[in-house]
């Protein structure tokens, strides 16, 4: 079995503070560094889907909704329309 950092989120994902999420372990911690606001953002449960993501088809489920919630917090440099996520 691959390692979080193992799972590549492709193409990269690039951050306002010059930080790059290129993998699965990268989107956890960034997640985990943010304080949870219940109301204003779902961090908890985009969180808990990158953890919990057994098949390819739930990783790529929890990628895309990390990106969306990186995009509702105007994080990502250049959204990208469409991010993949490759072991």
């Amino acid at each position: 079995m691959l390692s979080l950092s193992e799972l590549r989120i492709v193409p990269e994902l690039r951050l306002h503070d010059g930080r790059v999420i290129g993998s699965i372990a990268d989107a956890i911690s960034l997640l985990r560094e943010h304080e949870s606001r219940p109301g204003i953002d779902n961090r908890d449960e985009v969180l808990h889907r990158l953890e919990r993501a057994e098949t390819d088809q739930e990783r790529h489920a929890a990628v895309q909704a990390f990106v969306a919630w990186a995009k509702q917090l105007e994080m990502l440099v250049a959204p990208p329309e469409e991010v993949g996520q490759r072991p």
